[in-house]
């Protein structure tokens, strides 16, 4: 069999045979039979015609040089960071006066001494004294637990301790220690985790800007307390990544009326109570401020019970977002699946129109579809569009989930909602698109850009339903009334246009959302595109971007600690202890 091969040929990047090698030794394929039809579809669909268990396998063997120094890199990242949290944890030198006071919830139950008296000393080496520990002891069989509780209170008077008749359980214990707190602040410790220095200080600064519901990074720290590692870089609230899984988790602070009117702690979220709590707590706080700094580190246990019972916290945590759904009236289906919350909304009738741009083959459509060159006259053709909402998608990207317009459809009916977007993968199932980060050098950045699907994502973001900045322009759903009223796309040539879009739908106070269950498979042209669809883009699109939102763009969703490639690696040499 002849395979044609051209110096401008996709194969290019890899022997044409090694790509259909699995295919014409199955026993059930006579290539003889057609083999135009393998030739074209390769050409078509590249890496994708093969049968999805042997390209795994292929991708895996292919792969192994990217896996190899993925491993290289995190393991790089977990030495570095010793030396890096050490400098991220250099207490502030700028003044700083207290006018509140945090109180800190800690339940207590057979504690080993020594990761209590810990925790102890990570709270009298605050730089901010402005704190208190309420200890609610759950009635500890273990007398050296005890004594140790005893001796707190007499070696500093902000230990203030009570001995429990009765185990109330995690939800009780916390929700005693709450009626003993005197702050305007409260907050919630686990008893054998740590604080690092500016804990205190930061809650404080940040409640006394306004802010009633606060929370910040954190990371884990080995058994021993020896070890740092797994920092947790979150992104700003985030409502959708938060119901999708609790990302807030470590130091979760509010203000003791908030605290209070939540009702604090429910009993019957075991393993998910944080998640419940957070919940409530984002429902009617006025104002909520993320501080991206490490400043707590989760001892790691082989008793860590969110750990040992992950299908109980999953449907705990289904629980709890079903739970909110309700109260405020949003109409959805809430499971589980793979031990993560998915959420299914009820969809009403929409008018959907698709504008196809771009050269290449089209997918199956249940919609009407207008096809267009590009998008420079898009604007127009939208308004004069009688629909509710426009699917703009690029030429050469076949879907990989069948119900992929529904998924897209039930986020961009939401009225709290602007641009909906899904992955992007190339024929090598890497990422080329995940949601946009818009705050680094290069005007925009995909989450997670050229990395493998099947690696290992920084916690599991292509995988879950998130809020993000802007999404690609190859696969956007809109409101029509939306997309109009911000001006529709600007005149980009690059897609800094969707990073564009989605800018302006934040900046009228709407959310950008990133779903992983309508992703699209690149064919070979689009492949061959840079790894991310916004680099190489032309000067004047990155002077316009930058004339448009400056050289600091919104992003809330990207923290600062992490590179400015998208790869959510932190940067290590970062030098300054503040992002």
């Amino acid at each position: 069999m002849f395979i044609p091969f051209y110096p401008r040929s996709p194969f290019h990047r890899s022997p044409p045979y090694a790509i259909i090698k699995p295919i014409i030794h199955r026993k059930e394929v006579s290539v003889m039979l057609f083999p135009l039809r393998v030739i074209r579809r390769i050409h078509r669909e590249g890496f994708r015609c093969i049968p999805e268990a042997i390209r795994f396998r292929i991708a895996l063997h292919r792969q192994r040089p990217f896996l190899q120094t993925e491993t290289a890199l995190r393991q790089a990242e977990e030495d570095g960071y010793q030396a890096f949290i050490r400098r991220h944890e250099a207490p502030l030198s700028a003044p700083f006066t207290p006018t509140m006071r945090l109180s800190f919830l800690i339940p207590t139950y057979n504690t080993p001494p020594e990761l209590l008296r810990a925790l102890a000393d990570s709270l009298l080496h605050q730089s901010c004294g402005a704190w208190e520990a309420c200890f609610y002891d759950g009635a500890s069989t273990r007398e050296d637990t005890r004594e140790l509780l005893q001796a707190l209170t007499q070696e500093d008077n902000r230990f203030r301790v009570t001995f429990g008749a009765e185990n109330r359980g995690i939800a009780g214990n916390t929700n005693a220690a709450l009626t003993m707190a005197t702050g305007e602040f409260v907050a919630l410790c686990d008893h054998d985790d740590l604080l690092a220095p500016d804990a205190v200080r930061c809650i404080l600064e940040a409640a006394q800007d306004g802010a009633d519901f606060v929370y910040t990074d954190e990371d884990k720290v080995s058994a021993d307390g020896t070890r740092f590692f797994e920092p947790h870089l979150k992104p700003d609230f985030a409502p959708d990544s938060l119901r999708s899984g609790n990302y807030i988790c470590h130091i979760t602070a509010a203000s003791r009326a908030l605290m209070n009117a939540v009702g604090g702690l429910r009993p019957g979220f075991d393993g998910s109570q944080d998640h419940d709590l957070a919940l409530r707590l984002s429902e009617n706080a006025a104002k909520i401020t993320h501080i991206p700094r490490i400043l707590y580190h989760w001892r790691m246990l082989d008793t860590s019970f969110s750990h040992q019972k992950a299908q109980t916290c999953a449907d705990a945590a289904a629980r709890a977002v079903a739970d909110q759904l309700r109260r405020l009236h949003m109409d959805a289906d809430v499971t589980v699946e793979e031990l993560r919350v998915r959420i299914r909304w009820k969809t009403r009738q929409m008018r959907i129109v698709c504008l196809l741009w771009g050269e290449g083959d089209a997918p199956k459509l249940p919609m009407p579809c207008i096809r267009v060159r590009d998008l420079s006259a898009v604007n127009d053709l939208v308004r004069r569009t009688d629909c509710d909402a426009v699917l703009f998608l690029r030429a050469g990207l076949r879907p990989l989930d069948t119900d992929w317009v529904s998924e897209l459809m039930q986020y961009a009916q939401r009225a709290d909602v602007g641009c909906v977007g899904s992955a992007l993968l190339d024929d090598r199932d890497c990422f080329r698109h995940a949601g946009y980060a818009v705050d680094v050098p290069g005007g925009a950045v995909s989450h997670q850009a050229g990395q493998w699907r099947y690696g290992r994502p920084y916690m599991l973001t292509d995988r879950i339903v998130r809020n993000v900045t802007g999404v690609s322009s190859a696969l956007l759903m809109i409101r029509r009334d939306v997309f109009l009223s911000v001006g529709g796309f600007s005149p980009y040539q690059s897609d800094l246009r969707g990073a564009d879009l989605g800018l302006k739908c934040q900046q009228i106070g709407l959310l950008n959302v990133y779903t992983p269950y309508a992703r699209m498979a690149m064919d070979m042209r689009l492949s061959l595109l840079p790894p991310c669809l916004t680099q190489g883009a032309p000067k004047g699109d990155l002077r316009r971007f930058r004339q448009t939102w400056g050289e600091h763009p919104p992003e809330r969703y990207y923290s600062p600690l992490f590179r400015p490639d998208g790869s959510m690696f932190i940067d290590l040499d970062r030098q300054e202890g503040t992002p």
